[in-house]
């Protein structure tokens, strides 16, 4: 592992890959725990967005998504579920605009030699590696959210532990991925909520397999056109209806 890039110039390691500098050792563990998590869920890879001046505070700070959920063609009724975590980078020098979408297996990889340091590194090369997944492709709005409930945690963790277990005891030995995607169609594609907001049941699986929701706390749900967005202490969940891809 290269040492932490100077904090002037380009960051590039030897070998002249981008990389991305964290602002503690803290954004280095949450990556590879959102990381090791999502591939639980679905190995589709992570996209990486570098946004050079977010929020009010107008700081740079890089934007992980993963895929929980996808549809693959026509007629398939599993809907869009993405998660989303922010961490703040300590410079977007040389790597403003930056998006790509690279292996989970290289994230962790990285990750786990950065925390072996002491102290932790906390330059990240960006893996070189590229995957061509098409939930990339849809991409909610970054604003025009507004704010229409509130939901408990534990009414999402419920949802989605009673729809685990009925995807397992739904599922044959050895199912083929026709079942597999008819069977997660039929747990997650319903929607919940009321008259004037609905929501796809499988955001509530995405919140609680990504590990964000915590007994006792509620999350806030917004919409944009087609999208609704579930806020949660750790980490955002997006979804739609199931759309063509």
């Amino acid at each position: 592992m290269s040492q932490q890039p100077p904090s002037t110039g380009t960051p590039r390691d030897r070998d002249g890959v981008p990389v991305l500098t964290f602002a503690d050792e803290r954004a280095v563990r949450d990556l590879e725990q959102f990381a090791t998590r999502a591939r639980r869920v679905a190995d589709t890879g992570m996209r990486l967005d570098v946004v050079a001046e977010a929020g009010s505070s107008r700081t740079p700070m890089l934007a992980q998504w993963v895929s929980v959920l996808q549809p693959q063609g026509l007629g398939d009724q599993v809907p869009v579920v993405l998660g989303l975590r922010t961490v703040p980078l300590a410079t977007a020098d040389g790597v403003a605009g930056l998006d790509v979408v690279v292996p989970l297996g290289a994230v962790t990889e990285r990750t786990a030699r950065m925390r072996g340091q002491d102290p932790v590194d906390v330059a990240f090369p960006v893996p070189p590696t590229r995957e061509q997944v098409s939930w990339t492709a849809l991409t909610p709005p970054r604003s025009g959210w507004t704010p229409a409930a509130e939901v408990a945690d534990e009414e999402l963790i419920e949802v989605a532990s009673r729809g685990v277990e009925a995807v397992r005891a739904a599922l044959p030995e050895n199912p083929g991925e026709a079942v597999v995607r008819q069977v997660r169609a039929r747990m997650w594609g319903p929607t919940l909520g009321g008259d004037a907001l609905q929501f796809p049941a499988g955001m509530a699986f995405g919140a609680h397999a990504l590990g964000f929701l915590l007994p006792g706390s509620h999350a806030r749900l917004s919409t944009a056109g087609p999208w609704t967005r579930l806020d949660t202490p750790g980490g955002f969940v997006l979804g739609r209806a199931a759309v063509a891809v």
